[in-house]
């Protein structure tokens, strides 16, 4: 019941009856954490619903939390990626995206194209290209992942200041 609640919360446009869904999801997530407080998924949820409500200091103790449990489940370092990644915080979403990546997403699209960004944010074209080129062998039907290709290696990445930091 409680991820029902959850995701009539995140489709809901009225303000007040998505604050009373979340409500509900947070208290159905807090029971099944009572019953199993090892189970990670509540407290990932229960950490999403707070980030949802832009309650950002019960959100990371949610989520770290979690990771105190399995500091490598996939799908907390992937909603922690997205936390960070909402706050414009690109390396620390980096880095839990790569840490979900590492534990089982390698083949999940929101991922890859989420680390394919973050890299191009930070000014990493090749990995940045890298990654979108794994995205669309994971989703070959995507219109715009072969324009988004073919313009990253239509710069000329590779000697750039990014790449020739050393040198």
């Amino acid at each position: 019941m409680a991820d029902f609640y959850f995701e009539k919360a995140l489709s809901s446009k009225d303000e007040s009856e998505k604050k009373n869904y979340l409500q509900k999801a947070s208290g159905e997530y807090f029971i099944l954490n009572q019953i199993d407080p090892k189970d990670i998924y509540p407290i990932v949820q229960m950490a999403r619903v707070y980030d949802y409500e832009n309650k950002n200091s019960y959100a990371k103790a949610y989520f770290f939390r979690a990771l105190k449990i399995d500091k490598k489940n996939a799908a907390t370092n992937y909603y922690f990626g997205e936390y960070y990644f909402a706050r414009n915080d690109y390396k620390r979403a980096l880095y839990f995206y790569n840490t979900a990546f590492e534990n089982g997403y390698k083949e999940n699209f929101n991922v890859l194209i989420r680390m394919a960004c973050m890299y191009e944010k930070l000014g990493d074209l090749l990995r940045a290209n890298q990654y979108f080129k794994k995205a669309f062998l994971v989703s070959p039907n995507s219109q715009a992942l072969p324009e988004k290709i073919l313009e990253i290696e239509s710069i000329n990445y590779k000697n750039t200041g990014y790449y020739n930091k050393g040198k």
